[in-house]
């Protein structure tokens, strides 16, 4: 076996190997997962569950890059009243989603309990699904909602809309 035979296939080794090693979850996300999956225990804050839950949906989306499995944890985190996480799992449901879809929906419904919690983006995202869907009037509620909690791209919206 020659030189370039013998390098390709250590590499071709090493390859195989490293993916091999890989897949088991590294030693925080599997303490995350932990966390997050004992949620609904008596032993454990419903705080730290959600926030588990919330690190792992971030870890997903934005290391891992699968918005798929970043939305599950970022729903249960929402369901344990992790208000962030009911904005980001909102916008991923909203950008898989199309106009009246249930993806839609299913945003709009995240975003309106994270904004009655006053998160100003999710606020902000309603005025602009709203929009989207045609509905001015109530798109300039959700603006001049989150332009009251310092939202200043919401106060410009509704500026606009207002003329």
């Amino acid at each position: 076996m020659n030189k370039k035979h013998l390098v390709a296939t250590l590499i071709l080794i090493s390859m195989v190997f490293i993916t091999f090693a890989w897949a088991d979850d590294d030693p925080e996300t599997a303490k995350l997962k932990a966390l997050c999956k004992e949620g609904n225990s008596t032993n454990i804050k419903s705080t730290d569950s959600s926030y588990a839950c919330f690190k792992l949906g971030e870890k997903y989306r934005v290391i891992y890059q699968d918005n798929k499995i970043a939305l599950e944890f970022y729903k249960k985190a929402c369901d344990g009243d992790y208000m962030t996480a009911c904005t980001n799992g909102g916008n991923l449901e909203y950008l898989k989603g199309t106009q009246y879809g249930a993806e839609w929906k299913a945003a709009k419904k995240m975003y309106q309990k994270s904004c009655d919690a006053g998160e100003d983006p999710a606020c902000f995202n309603l005025g602009s699904i709203n929009y989207r869907e045609g509905r001015q009037k109530k798109a300039i509620k959700f603006y001049s909602q989150a332009c009251k909690m310092g939202n200043k791209p919401g106060c410009a919206k509704e500026i606009r809309l207002k003329r």
